[in-house]
């Protein structure tokens, strides 16, 4: 992969990841939701998962800032005033997130069907 590529793939990341936090955040608005870690089997409160998602948010900058030297390797990068738009990327992002929802909405009728 190209540097490019791989800056957007983590930034890619770092939206989706932001994407989650909202989503739990949402979830965790409903008093009855409850989450259980897979290895205990225990509870595992808002806090809890939170602290572990900032952890997630920290690696991706950090791999970010590793990979672009803090910044001051890509100067002017993504701003080549002739950037063809890449088609195959605009498709493979618009099945992605086409999945997501199916996987979404799927999710939805599955729990009200329990």
């Amino acid at each position: 992969m190209t540097l490019q590529q791989d800056i957007n793939n983590l930034l890619d990341d770092l939206s989706r990841h932001k994407k989650e936090v909202q989503a739990v955040e949402s979830d965790f608005q409903d008093p009855s939701f409850t989450i259980n870690d897979v290895n205990t089997g225990e509870k595992v409160t808002k806090e809890m998962v939170l602290n572990k998602a900032d952890e997630v948010y920290e690696v991706i900058i950090e791999n970010l800032n590793k990979l672009t030297g803090d910044g001051q390797k890509v100067r002017d990068m993504f701003t080549n005033p002739y950037y063809v738009n890449d088609f195959s990327q605009d498709k493979k992002i618009t099945e992605e997130i086409r999945a997501n929802k199916l996987a979404t909405e799927e999710a939805k009728q599955r729990n009200a069907n329990n």
